[in-house]
């Protein structure tokens, strides 16, 4: 297959959003918080009966909630104080991400155990909602969900801040790096970023006599990474800076990830996509290859087809789990992060990897350079999710084990109700949370014929 590069054309015309009425906004409600839903917000009902999303509390509170969006039968409002608290709530470990603040902190005022019950009980009602009865029935006889802390997250009293290896913000009109307000582009200036590693913190880049002001505009977007092997990179537009403030050329930050046993090193673009919590790829590198391979040793010599293949996160694993008596062969969007996955798998002459559109086409086409019935797909789509036709080609490639990653209960749910229609039955989930503080979640799901 020769690569296939992403599909481009013009870009289609961009439609305003309709105006939401503004009537009720403003107003304070007197509300009893009910069941968390999807997105960062509880559901609760006004004295009319009208639905309303809840942000910043916690099920089983009575709160006074100013309302921040309205439709006919919905509206949306903020916590502006509890009058009953729950037990799980705590002191907001990042308060400006709270009510009125920036997005990106909505779990930030409970308990970590309780954010990951949180986005258990949001995960099991997305797979019975939208993944369907029979589904969520398969789910409660494998034990039902939970979501599980990354490792070293276990430690009670924890305030889980210090996990985040990459952050965005945006420079204000007056100089001042922060972020968007929630669901607004009105930039908020922040004093700290708690949920960043000590690495990132420790540069000063909110300080209010930050040298780093020097080096950017208003209207920049900055984005920090900080490599598990390596000092901190900070990239202002095309430029990027070491961690003294100093122009470098870099083509690849440096990550060292254990994977079962073995510590495999990855580089990848400072810009490109790599995952956010300091063990975030451990842990998804270790579930994936588990799942597709089995024990130590049991895999060599098998067929792997990977999708959404990234900078490589998988491939080189499996790779080593398959050895010279295998085939790997891997598709990817992006074509930065195919370069990155070719540097990365280049010691594994037994693997392939394609640029192209991760569509059914694309499907069809891996497979026929794999030559065979794949033993495992490996899925790990964008938040949308891999869709109904990628889940319809997957299929259609015979393999009789699925290794599907999703990193949106909405998204996922509705991949696991595709491929059972397509003759799949869900044989494990895990789940775990890697974005603590936020309504994020995680979770490798493996099916078979």
């Amino acid at each position: 297959m020769s690569p296939r590069p992403s599909r481009r054309g013009p870009s289609p015309r961009r439609r305003s959003a309709p105006a939401q009425p503004r009537e009720g906004v403003g107003e304070v409600l007197r509300l009893t918080v009910g069941e968390p839903a999807h997105g960062g917000a509880c559901v609760a009902r006004d004295e009319a009966g009208r639905v309303v999303f809840v942000r910043h509390g916690a099920p089983g509170e009575v709160v006074r909630a100013r309302v921040t969006a309205a439709q006919k039968k919905l509206a949306w409002a903020d916590v502006v104080e509890v009058v009953e608290a729950s037990p799980d709530r705590v002191p907001s470990v990042w308060p400006q991400a709270g009510p009125g603040g920036v997005g990106g902190g909505e779990l930030a005022h409970l308990r970590p155990v309780a954010q990951r019950d949180w986005k258990s009980r949001v995960i099991a009602g997305q797979l019975r909602r939208v993944g369907g009865p029979a589904l969520a029935e398969v789910v409660d006889c494998l034990g039902g969900v939970c979501v599980r802390p990354a490792p070293g997250d276990e430690a009670p009293g924890d305030p889980l801040t210090g996990r985040r290896t990459r952050i965005e913000i945006v420079i204000d009109d007056r100089g001042r790096p922060g972020m968007h307000a929630y669901r607004d582009r009105r930039v908020i200036a922040l004093d700290d970023m708690p949920l960043a590693v000590p690495a990132i913190r420790q540069l000063g880049l909110f300080d209010e006599d930050s040298p780093w002001r020097s080096l950017w505009q208003p209207g920049d977007r900055v984005r920090v990474v900080a490599p598990s092997a390596g000092e901190p990179v900070v990239l202002v537009g095309e430029n990027t800076y070491d961690a003294s403030g100093a122009l470098i050329d870099v083509d690849a930050a440096r990550w060292e990830v254990p994977v079962r046993g073995i510590t495999e090193s990855y580089g990848v673009r400072p810009r490109g996509f790599w995952q956010a919590h300091v063990r975030g790829a451990e842990v998804l590198a270790g579930a994936v290859v588990s799942a597709a391979v089995g024990a130590d040793e049991a895999g060599a010599g098998h067929a792997v087809m990977e999708l959404y293949s990234g900078a490589g996160l998988f491939s080189v694993p499996l790779a080593r789990a398959v050895g010279n008596g295998g085939r790997v062969v891997t598709l990817e969007g992006d074509e930065g992060a195919v370069r990155d996955a070719g540097a990365n798998v280049a010691a594994f002459s037994w693997v392939d990897v394609f640029a192209g559109a991760v569509d059914s086409e694309g499907v069809v086409d891996l497979s026929g350079q794999l030559g065979a019935v794949p033993d495992v797909v490996v899925a790990d789509p964008p938040r949308a999710g891999a869709g109904a036709d990628v889940c319809r080609a997957i299929a259609a490639t015979g393999a009789p084990r699925v290794v599907l990653v999703s990193c949106d209960p909405a998204a996922g749910a509705r991949d696991l109700r595709a491929l059972a229609e397509c003759g799949y039955t869900l044989a494990s989930l895990q789940a775990w949370d890697l974005f603590p503080h936020t309504h994020h979640v995680e979770m490798v799901s493996v099916l078979s014929r």
